[in-house]
This record gives structure tokens, C-alpha cells and sequence, in this order.
């Protein structure tokens, strides 16, 4: 939502949807996007106050979640830990678990 309060905060400055893309922001499509939504709600008007993250959420999609990766290392860290104790170089670790496991 940030991204979102910050364009909302820079067209109540009165900057054009052009000028804020420049500074990377977000695109002009997505700001053009923002201020329709921003001017139907009354939210470009300076003596209104910036709308809550919850109120912006409403209007706006988050970006998706990611689940946690897991690392494919997990069930072979044992022999892992013990090639690198003994000084065994990671390629010839990646190796040896392609021979062994057939990964």
C-alpha cells in the first residue's frame, strides 16, 4: 500500500500522471488507474485526509503472498555437512548427490 499512498500524496501535489512514473514508481496505467479511483472517492481533495491503508487495500490488490520455499538440500544435509567439514569442493558435492541420489 505504500505505493499507492505515495502517488495518492503526489497527485495531491498536483503532479501529473507522467511525472510520477518518471520516478518509477509505478506506470502510467496503474496511475491513471489510481487517480479515476482516487477522484471518485474524494481523495485528491487536499483538505481530506489520506485514506487508510485498510481503505486503500479495498480499492487496490495486494501482491500475492509467496510461500516459503524449502530447500531440495533438506534431506541430504547430513553427507552434505560432512563433504564440507572435509573440505570437499560444492561441485564435486553437486556431483557426487547427482551420482548417489540421481537428482
Amino acid at each position: 500500500m505504500y505505493e499507492y499512498r505515495q502517488a495518492l500524496v503526489r497527485m495531491r501535489l498536483g503532479e501529473s500522471d507522467r511525472q510520477i512514473a518518471k520516478t518509477g514508481l509505478m506506470g502510467r496505467r496503474k496511475l491513471a488507474h489510481v487517480r479515476e479511483t482516487a477522484e471518485s472517492q474524494g481523495w485528491l481533495n487536499p483538505a481530506a485526509s489520506v485514506p487508510a491503508d485498510a481503505d486503500l487495500a479495498s480499492f487496490f490488490p495486494g501482491r500475492a503472498s509467496k510461500q516459503p520455499s524449502t530447500s531440495s538440500i533438506i534431506p541430504f544435509q547430513d553427507d552434505v555437512r560432512d563433504w564440507v567439514k572435509q573440505g570437499v569442493a560444492g561441485c564435486t558435492i553437486h556431483q557426487a548427490l547427482i551420482r548417489k541420489h540421481g537428482l
